[in-house]
C-alpha cells in the first residue's frame, strides 16, 4: 500500500505533537525521506551507467589492445621472378616457344629471389600439363633439369644453364612445359612454396600454328 506525502506529513505531525521533546519537525522528516529517495535513485542510475561501461570495456579488453578488433588480410609473399632464353631467344615470364620434335634446346634461366627472402630448394624441369608440388620435390616433373637443394638460394639473381631434347615422338599440336617448383626458407611457414609453368614449348599444329 502506498502512502502519499500529504498523508505521511499529517501522521508525522500527529506523532510529533504527542512527543514531549521532538527532535525533528514533520517538514524535516519529509525532507530526509526525499533526500534518501534521491540517493537511492542516484545509486541505481550510477549502477546502470557502470554496467554499461563494463559492457563497452569487455570487448576492448578481450582484444588485448584496447582498440577495436580489425581483421587483417594475410600478407602475400611475392614469388620468384623468371627470365627465359631458349636457343638465343629471350622472353619474360610467362614465355612461349615453338619447338620441333627431336630439337635440342639450350635454356638459360634467370631466377630472381625477392629481397629479404631465400629459397630452401628449387627444381626446374619439364612437365606434361600436370603440376603437383611436394615437400620432397616434384612428383610430375620429368626430366628434372636442375635441382638446387643443398644450400639456400638467397635474395637476388641466379642463373641456370639447362639442356633438353624435345621427344622425337611429339605430335603436331602437342606441347611440354618448362616448370619451376620452389620451397621457401621460412621457419614460420615450413614447406610453403609452389610450382609454376614458366614457359610453354609448343609443336605447331598441321596448319603451322
Amino acid at each position: 500500500m502506498t502512502i502519499d506525502e500529504q498523508e505521511l506529513r499529517q501522521r508525522l505531525e500527529e506523532t510529533a505533537a504527542q512527543a514531549s521533546a521532538p527532535r525533528f519537525t514533520a517538514v524535516d522528516l519529509v525532507r530526509q525521506i526525499r533526500r534518501r529517495r534521491t540517493r537511492v535513485t542516484g545509486a541505481v542510475a550510477g549502477a546502470a551507467v557502470a554496467a554499461t561501461a563494463i559492457a563497452v570495456a569487455v570487448p576492448a579488453a578481450l582484444n588485448g589492445t584496447g582498440q577495436p578488433a580489425i581483421s587483417r588480410p594475410m600478407a602475400v609473399r611475392p614469388p620468384p621472378s623468371y627470365s627465359i632464353t631458349v636457343n638465343g631467344q629471350t622472353q619474360a615470364f610467362p614465355a612461349r616457344y615453338v619447338i620441333t620434335p627431336g630439337e635440342k634446346l639450350t635454356i638459360i634461366l634467370d631466377v630472381t629471389v625477392p629481397a629479404h627472402k631465400s629459397l630452401r630448394a628449387l627444381w626446374v624441369g619439364i612437365t606434361n600439363g600436370l603440376l603437383s608440388p611436394r615437400l620432397d620435390g616434384p612428383a610430375n616433373m620429368s626430366p628434372i633439369l636442375a635441382a638446387h637443394t643443398r644450400t639456400p638460394l638467397g635474395p637476388g639473381a641466379h642463373q641456370f644453364r639447362l639442356h633438353w631434347v624435345a621427344p622425337g615422338g611429339m605430335r603436331a599440336g602437342t606441347s611440354r612445359q618448362l616448370s619451376a617448383e620452389w620451397i621457401w626458407s621460412d621457419p614460420a611457414e615450413p614447406g610453403a612454396g609452389g610450382e609454376w609453368i614458366i614457359a610453354e614449348l609448343n609443336v605447331p599444329g598441321a596448319s603451322g600454328t
